[in-house]
């Protein structure tokens, strides 16, 4: 039987696209879907398989740019092997025709990668995620004569980080494009404290780097603590700042009871994955793009 896709706006699904993306996470160990899709589900169109009480399948994407389209998609777990993350893909590329699709495998699993060889879509694009336990010595960071690290202001830093972090990732399809707004989403989340967010300044007070740290606290400790994004102003790259500002996030994080940190990386910066090598990070999990 051919199941039935319902097209869908990502904030039409409430309180069940959270739970589903948690139900996908627990038996997978990681997410289906990035964190822009759960901030901004509005943003996102696609289809769902539906059950009884809750989504079978989902998948949900949006048009780049370039107008292509790029998606995520999952099947509930004991929903599996009937065909229906198939059916959606094969629905996204009967939509997006000429265009090209592009999909992400988070954690690019065995079967993330074999119904791709069955669609003939190819791997495109690499995102790491790397892990360091912050035990034994962590170097002390050493800014350059001139600078310093504080702690983000939300109320005088805002708009020079947005700034910033668009002349940091210019070439970056999701980091560079976030606006005023979306920087004020992450700000309103449980997790957001100014204190993890650590800014390079000049003597000047120009923002130059930083260091963006995120806990993530539950009633038992820090569940995990990550380098959420760090960036350096390409004038001032080639300077030692990223190091510097990478220590700083470790020491931080440790004074803040965290054992180890991850972080994301592309897999084409090879000067950013290089100093994360550098410092002692491997790889905990693969995220892989496909395209047709």
């Amino acid at each position: 039987m051919t199941p039935s896709l319902t097209p869908i706006r990502g904030d039409e699904l409430g309180a069940a696209l959270g739970a589903f993306s948690e139900a996908v996470t627990t038996v997978d160990g990681v997410a289906p879907f990035n964190e822009e899709t759960l901030l901004r589900p509005e943003a996102r169109t696609g289809f769902v398989i539906d059950g009884e009480d809750a989504p079978l399948a989902l998948a949900l994407g949006h048009h780049l740019d370039d107008r292509s389209f790029e998606a995520e998609l999952a099947v509930e777990p004991d929903a599996r092997r009937a065909g229906l993350g198939r059916a959606l893909v094969e629905r996204l590329v009967e939509i997006t025709g000429e265009q090209p699709l592009s999909v992400w495998a988070h954690g690019d699993l065995p079967g993330a990668r074999a119904l791709a060889d069955r669609l003939g879509f190819t791997a495109v694009r690499t995102l790491y995620v790397l892990e360091k336990p912050l035990d034994g010595e962590l170097p002390a960071p050493q800014p350059a004569a001139g600078t310093r690290i504080r702690a983000f202001d939300p109320a005088t830093d805002a708009d020079a980080w947005v700034a910033l972090n668009a002349r940091a990732f210019a070439d970056h399809p999701e980091q560079g494009r976030l606006q005023r707004a979306d920087l004020d989403a992450r700000m309103q989340q449980s997790w957001f404290r100014a204190n993890d967010f650590l800014v390079l300044v000049d003597e000047h007070e120009r923002l130059i780097g930083y260091n963006w740290c995120k806990v993530i606290e539950s009633d038992a400790g820090i569940d995990e603590a990550e380098i959420y994004v760090i960036g350096i102003d390409p004038d001032a790259a080639r300077a030692g700042h990223g190091t510097a500002l990478m220590r700083a996030g470790m020491q931080h994080l440790r004074a803040r009871g965290a054992d180890s940190v991850v972080l994301y990386v592309d897999g084409g910066n090879e000067r950013a994955v290089s100093l994360y090598r550098r410092l002692g990070f491997v790889n905990r999990a693969v995220d892989v793009q496909y395209r047709n």
